[in-house]
């Protein structure tokens, strides 16, 4: 048995995502003799994978627990233990159930919170609560290689038959009358191609899985996020000999690089947002490998008859016999899987492709001469698993590897600057030389950020324009200050003669009544966003309130009352450490004038009291 060693960072528990990998594997076993954490959860995709990497685990470690759980990650469920045994099916197969395909469609496009509360992933942090999640799932392949190309030219076909079917049938109408039907059979396979498109499409499924992800590690207070990425061609460029069988150029590949830097853009923002976990990247640049060397049958994705339908498994290369075929007429590339004579040993069984070869994990088994052409000075080369888990495991622990991405591409943005801070205060001075000049105020478009951005401008503007400060509104200078109900009166009717209501509503900023009723608006509405088909909405108090705080100027008395509050704690957070004059006094949760300044108020919400956080943190 490994002992851990005595200085090592302690874990509660750490989460491998892909643990059955090559580099899970190697990064369990390195965390757990490194990191001494008391519980390593193991999830894969298929329950084998899970117990037969938990097996090797105790083996050799008998003062952790191991856990295991397996399932999809991107899509819909619960996570089942490995003490359960479930047939699940492939991911291919998964998503080609309709009900599959509408939940992730779903999810992707419309219901955010349903997404949340159904997803595999996000049930799987809930249930295990991680200190620490370490991914080695090749997400970028997971989600790039369902081949929209492929989909695309699908749907196209299909349109293509629906438009001339259309066409021939107007004709018809025309001429006899006749009311002529698509074939049924043929409109449904339509639809399910057109589901299978929307579904593929790359990006809407990442960001998916990156909101997803967020949201539950910052609420199971996930100290410590490490992906485990991937370049997509393994550190070659455009010209890379090695794609996943395709023809080259592939462009499902470059999709693979697309998402994976994608990706990485993503948890740029995530390692970027505040009360987040910190996030980390690791990106071998090379062939991983390898697993094992063995004389085995070799299996493979292959087309497959069932129930009348080709789908694609996972199996044994089966042998068959060959035919010739004459190149004149056309060629059909349709697979024939039961058009060919099947081999068969000596015993009657089926007879398979079995020959040495390199077990390299998730990327198949590679033949001496693959496996010698991309290892090759030039070609890819590779990297073993255990060093990939030694950087894993060293960042887990604080240490700068110098292979961490999102380090690096911190140090290399350019970040705020100097001048810029100088020029700032020329910029708004001229600014409001023209509003004086003009007797018109700038306010906002509602062209920059979330509708709430337009609100809060507008709503401290008029604070501005009655009050100038917070001494004047909190009643400081012996005078009384306005309760909630005064201030929703007061604006009120302002704004029914003032000319910046029209600029408000004419803006897509609706204007909510004080009795919370009546709104002003304009010919259109930014929130709720219009959807041509769903444009009539059941109004309830909920929705009103929750519109009012994304998008409404609000008058009610409620709200003003929480707009006192917050200038309370605006004049509050002036009383900071140091003396009044200390440079430790400007922070970003100190506001340190007297004057309303309606950009700085709502730079001081949005610094202190948006929720999620809405703040810088780098």
């Amino acid at each position: 048995m490994t002992r851990p060693t005595e200085s090592a960072t302690q874990f509660e528990s750490l989460l491998i995502l892909g643990g059955g990998g090559l580099v899970g594997t190697q990064v369990a076993k390195r965390a757990a003799t490194d990191l001494r954490p008391k519980r390593i959860i193991v999830a894969t995709l298929y329950r084998q994978e899970a117990l037969d990497t938990i097996a090797d685990l105790k083996s050799e470690f008998d003062e952790v627990e191991f856990v295991g759980y397996y399932g999809n990650i991107f899509l819909r469920g619960r996570p089942i233990p490995v003490e359960e045994e479930v047939d699940l099916p492939s991911p291919n197969q998964q998503k080609s159930d309709p009900e599959v395909r509408k939940g992730l469609f779903s999810d992707i496009y419309h219901d955010f919170d349903q997404a949340y509360r159904e997803s595999f992933l996000v049930r799987l942090i809930h249930e295990t609560e991680p200190a620490a999640i370490v991914d080695c799932v090749n997400t970028a392949t997971g989600i790039s290689y369902q081949d929209v190309f492929l989909a695309s030219d699908i749907v196209s076909r299909g349109l293509n038959e629906l438009r001339e079917f259309v066409g021939d049938a107007g004709a018809s109408a025309r001429s006899g009358g006749e009311a002529i039907e698509f074939p049924a059979d043929r409109f449904h396979a339509f639809g399910s191609d057109l589901e299978n498109l929307l579904i593929s499409i790359s990006i809407p499924e990442l960001i998916l899985h990156a909101r997803l992800l967020y949201r539950a590690m910052t609420e199971k207070r996930t100290h410590v996020y490490v992906k485990v990425g991937t370049t997509g061609t393994g550190g070659m460029g455009l010209n890379i000999p090695y794609t996943h069988g395709e023809d080259k150029p592939s462009p499902t590949l470059m999709t693979k690089t697309a998402i994976a830097f994608a990706q990485t853009g993503l948890l740029f923002l995530m390692a970027r947002t505040a009360n987040g976990p910190i996030v980390k990247e690791v990106k071998p640049a090379a062939m991983i490998g390898y697993r094992d060397i063995e004389f085995s049958a070799v299996r493979g994705n292959q087309w497959k008859k069932k129930d009348g339908r080709l789908v694609v498994e996972r199996d044994a290369y089966v042998l068959y016999e060959t035919r010739e075929q004459s190149l004149d007429g056309t060629f059909d590339t349709m697979p024939q899987p039961d058009e060919f004579e099947e081999l068969t040993n000596d015993n009657g069984s089926k007879k398979t492709l079995q020959l040495a070869a390199v077990n390299t994990g998730e990327n198949g088994m590679f033949t001496r001469g693959e496996f010698e052409a991309i290892t090759h000075t030039g070609q890819m080369e590779f990297i073993t698993p255990e060093e990939i888990a030694h950087d894993i495991v060293l960042e887990l622990r604080g240490s700068n590897t110098g292979h961490d991405v999102i380090g690096a591409i911190d140090s290399t943005i350019m970040n705020p600057t100097y001048k810029a801070g100088m020029i700032r205060h020329v910029a708004i001075e001229e600014l409001e030389k023209l509003e004086a000049e003009t007797s018109t105020p700038s306010i906002a478009l509602g062209q920059l950020g979330p509708p709430q951005l337009a609100k809060y401008l507008y709503e401290s503007h008029l604070f501005h324009i009655e009050f100038q400060t917070l001494s004047r509104l909190l009643g400081e200078n012996d005078e009384s200050a306005p309760s909630g109900k005064d201030l929703s009166a007061l604006f009120f009717e302002r704004l029914k003669s003032d000319p910046l209501r029209e600029t408000i509503t004419s803006i897509g900023i609706p204007i909510l009544h004080p009795n919370g009723e009546k709104i002003w608006r304009g010919p259109s509405i930014k929130i709720p966003a219009f959807n041509p088909k769903n444009h009539k909405l059941e109004l309830t108090a909920e929705s009103v309130d929750l519109y009012a705080t994304k998008g409404w100027v609000d008058l009610r008395p409620s709200h003003m009352e929480w707009w006192i509050q917050m200038f309370r704690e605006m004049r509050q957070s002036t009383e900071g450490p140091g003396s009044k004059r200390s440079s430790e006094r400007l922070t970003r949760a100190a506001y340190l004038k007297d004057e309303i300044r309606i950009g700085e108020v709502v730079a001081w919400i949005f610094n202190n009291r948006i929720d999620p956080a809405g703040h810088r943190i780098k």
